[in-house]
């Protein structure tokens, strides 16, 4: 079974392959995720597919360490998920408010972790995030393949 969702304007789509949809929300605490208003879901071992029908407006930031992308949209302004590069694969974890899960989330639950090393980070990230993460773009194939013009 997979849980589907994405941006607002649907240029970011997102199918989540799990059963597990139970999982609480973790709600960071960093200034940046606080403005967005996001708390974030993920399970070690499940696979995610993203699709970006318009890659000019896919915005990717990076914050603090720099260790992880956040991946919006440039049209509706929707933080859709976050990953981070581990051991050249790519893991990531979601927005929980970007999924239309039929069960329903949990109330979210703050996470402060601003002491933690990068080491601890990408060990925490490796055991929980979501992974494998196939990101595609609908005019580009493969992120970095052009197949045709933007």
């Amino acid at each position: 079974m997979s849980i589907r969702g994405g941006c607002n304007c649907n240029n970011i789509e997102i199918v989540w392959h799990t059963v597990d949809h139970s999982l609480v929300p973790r709600e960071c605490q960093c200034d940046y995720c606080i403005s967005k208003n996001v708390s974030y879901v993920s399970k070690a071992g499940t696979r995610v597919e993203v699709t970006i029908r318009k890659e000019s407006l896919h915005y990717v930031h990076q914050h603090g360490t720099m260790s992880a992308k956040f991946h919006e949209c440039g049209n509706c302004g929707e933080l859709v998920f976050v990953t981070a590069e581990i051991d050249e694969e790519i893991y990531c974890s979601l927005n929980a408010s970007c999924l239309n899960n039929p069960s329903g989330f949990s109330s979210p639950v703050k996470m402060e972790l601003y002491d933690q090393t990068e080491t601890e980070k990408r060990n925490r990230w490796r055991q929980n995030w979501c992974h494998p993460v196939l990101i595609t773009s609908q005019c580009l194939g493969l992120l970095g393949s052009p197949s045709c013009k933007r």
